[in-house]
């Protein structure tokens, strides 16, 4: 049940010449072999969002809308590099790459450290903003127009996030060109982003609903299974649109080839 006390070891990986499964039967297969990667990149992510948590509940229930503004920039950058790490564990599993948490996880908390700073202040200021202007909107009236209207929204929005945290983990690329690129992948593919999105606000909706008896789950499922479940939906586009797959494996035989070569310059010579 536990196979997370046993990440100093590659996973089995999936034989190259196998079918993939599609829909549920994918995500179990992906989410059992390795979960325990999943499951503590997830809880390291859920855990770096707790100030934020704390600070958002202080700045809506007094009303603060600059204490928000600040708790969610200094939040978000803090929790952006384990954000994206986590996303890098998905995509790597997603991938049949097997998994070496203790290096891969750190490799990518290293990586995209900087370059998630920025994303992660966005994310959590839009977030942010959306949940404390539900909080003060009126039920009824002009005050239901407003609640539609930030529903949708909120379900763009977060198609849009799900897009741009699975590109960091990939491009080293300035933030513009990744929120460009991340803006054409949810409008080309709209009804994979929405399905997305969905995903993740539904398991938030049952999330919020059923507290704090949910928090018991949530230590569990945290982030990994919302995410998991709603990259699997976009993955497929993901791939294509970059030639991923293919381009990833080119680099991994350009590198065994390179140190292939190191090895032999450093043999010693008769």
């Amino acid at each position: 049940m536990f196979p997370f006390l046993r990440f100093d070891r590659p996973g089995p990986g999936v034989d190259p010449n196998a079918p993939r499964k599609k829909g549920f039967a994918r995500w179990r297969e992906v989410a059992g072999r390795d979960f325990g990667a999943f499951w503590i990149s997830g809880l390291a992510a859920f855990v770096t969002m707790i100030p934020w948590f704390f600070g958002m509940y202080f700045s809506i229930n007094s009303h603060l809308l600059l204490v928000l503004i600040a708790v969610c920039v200094l939040g978000g950058m803090l929790a952006g590099p384990f954000w994206s790490a986590l996303m890098d564990m998905l995509l790597r599993s997603l991938r049949d790459e097997p998994l070496m948490f203790s290096y891969n996880w750190r490799d990518a908390l290293k990586k995209n450290a900087g370059q998630s700073l920025l994303p992660g202040a966005l994310c959590a200021l839009v977030f942010g903003l959306q949940y404390f202007i539900f909080r003060h909107v009126a039920p009824g009236g002009s005050g239901m127009l407003i609640l539609a209207l930030l529903l949708a929204g909120t379900v763009l929005t977060t198609g849009f996030f799900l897009w741009m945290w699975a590109l960091i983990p990939l491009f080293d690329q300035p933030f513009p060109s990744i929120a460009k690129n991340a803006l054409l992948l949810m409008l080309g593919h709209l009804l994979p982003t929405l399905g997305a999105a969905l995903i993740c606000l539904v398991y938030l909706a049952l999330v919020m609903v059923f507290l704090p008896v949910s928090m018991l789950a949530v230590v569990f499922t945290n982030l990994w299974l919302p995410l998991s479940g709603g990259l699997m939906v976009i993955y497929r586009h993901l791939d294509k649109a970059f030639d991923l797959e293919n381009a990833i494996r080119a680099l991994h035989e350009q590198r065994a080839e390179e140190y292939a070569a190191s090895l032999k310059e450093e043999e010693p010579k008769e």
